[in-house]
């Protein structure tokens, strides 16, 4: 089980898209609660990567990136002022160029706010390279020169439902770095 937990943080990795080049681990400019009973698990990327049970069965993933950083798979870049539905679409159609990612069916993609700004809330199913398959709820929004990004996975069991409110709770909590 312990390469499978391994596995679903380099997924969780994997599916932020993040083509970072090394070096020290960028500090995130973001806040969050951690919920009570969940821990949170070091990764050499700028997230806040957190769970209860183990990546394989829930986890919260929170991170930014800079707009100029091209996405891993589809080398697509985001923008200042672009729109929350073309935005979610690259977020998309990077997921669907993930060699990781099998079976990604998109069950809803609708505009959303995230700490009062604009962006888009995606949820979808998708199965790993192992066979588990995952729902996800993933919220994102573009502030001043970043990506944000927010989302819960949890395998398609119980544990989807059960850790729902948290995962709310979480994302009611997360607040983007003041204006400059």
């Amino acid at each position: 089980m312990k390469p499978r937990f391994w596995i679903c943080v380099i997924l969780a990795a994997l599916l932020a898209s993040c083509a970072h080049a090394g070096g020290n681990k960028p500090a995130y400019t973001f806040n969050a609660a951690v919920p009570e009973g969940w821990r949170t698990i070091a990764t050499e990327e700028p997230m806040l990567f957190m769970t209860r049970e183990g990546g394989y069965k829930q986890f919260v993933l929170i991170r930014e990136r800079p707009l100029s950083e091209p996405f891993q798979f589809t080398k697509k870049t985001m923008r200042s002022g672009m729109m929350p539905e073309e935005a979610a679409q690259i977020i998309i159609n990077e997921i669907l160029t993930d060699p990781n990612v099998r079976n990604f069916s998109v069950t809803e993609n609708i505009p959303a706010r995230i700490d009062g700004h604009n962006g888009f809330r995606l949820a979808f199913v998708y199965t790993d390279l192992d066979g588990f398959i995952f729902k996800t709820i993933y919220y994102g929004c573009i502030k001043d020169n970043t990506f944000y990004n927010i989302r819960y996975g949890a395998s398609q069991d119980d544990y989807f439902q059960k850790d729902l409110n948290t995962f709310e709770g979480v994302l009611a909590s997360f607040k983007l770095p003041p204006a400059k």
